[in-house]
């Protein structure tokens, strides 16, 4: 196995290895090199949605996948398609946003299979949230370890939202009261596995901060997403077909561009549980 890094910052693409008949020794360094490269590409897996679901399994039990259907045969995997006529449609992960981390257990890995890419566009966008704590001063990082993030999914998933997503005739996104709800995690976090302390923020799910006046809220939610998502601290993956990617959900967020109106874009995701986000 030969591990090639993609920026000087993180990310890395693997060679050397196929993801549908990793060895168990095999199977540690790749989960090694996903915590400590954050987000690890794959080239020419070409994975069938069994073979991505074994994999995932491989890393832990499978993520909840909240108003999302999955596949009927696979019901751990989300088909993530936009057609090429759908050029007005909204994009799925179109946001700058960490998945699901309105659950109480936010996914710790998300892989996410090239099926159908399109010639160019539709690239992912992916931002460290280490590198972005660690670029923080002294006193910004001390006042932030004492806030709590409030998460929801009001708005990506409350009803309201049905129309925007029934704009994608390949997925069946299901909009309900729950997206309401709120959960608290925060701000600054521990990771499960290597014990780094990262920002958990992303603005999609995170609408309000615990402590603030509504006013200094919005200020930091502004300041924070501003420069979690500087350019110094992302990765920008150019799909081929039969790329497979993993990050860790818990120390990035991340971004799909939606610029291939005319083309058909199709990836197969799964989502490994994490564990209940500790302060550092």
């Amino acid at each position: 196995m030969e591990i090639r890094p993609v920026t000087g910052v993180f990310g890395a693409e693997v060679l050397g290895v196929r993801l549908a008949r990793l060895t168990e020794s095999e199977l540690a360094d790749v989960r090694e090199a996903m915590c400590r490269f954050e987000v690890v590409v794959f080239r020419s897996q070409h994975l069938s949605p069994a073979e991505q679901s074994e994999f995932s399994r491989r890393l832990g039990e499978s993520a909840e996948t909240p108003f999302v259907r999955t596949m009927d045969d696979h019901p751990d995997v989300i088909r993530v398609v936009k057609e090429a006529d759908e050029g007005a449609a909204f994009n799925f992960g179109g946001a700058w946003h960490s998945d699901f981390s309105f659950l109480e257990h936010p996914p710790s890995f998300t892989i996410l299979a090239a099926v159908d890419v399109p010639p160019y566009g539709g690239d992912t966008m992916f931002a460290s949230m280490s590198a972005a704590w660690r670029a923080l001063d002294h006193a910004t990082q001390e006042s932030l370890r004492a806030l709590q993030a409030v998460h929801t999914a009001r708005d990506a998933y409350s009803r309201r939202m049905q129309p925007v997503h029934s704009g994608m005739r390949g997925m069946m996104i299901e909009c309900d009261d729950s997206a309401n709800d709120e959960r608290r995690h925060p701000l600054v976090r521990r990771h499960g596995e290597t014990g780094e302390t990262v920002l958990f923020f992303n603005r999609a799910y995170v609408r309000d901060l615990d402590g603030l006046d509504r006013s200094e809220a919005v200020e930091l939610l502004n300041f924070l997403h501003a420069h979690t998502t500087d350019a110094v601290f992302t990765y920008r993956h150019r799909w081929l077909s039969g790329d497979v990617v993993v990050w860790d959900n818990r120390s990035t967020q991340h971004l799909a561009l939606n610029d291939y109106a005319g083309f058909r874009r199709e990836l197969t995701r799964t989502t490994v549980a994490g564990e209940v986000p500790l302060p550092a």
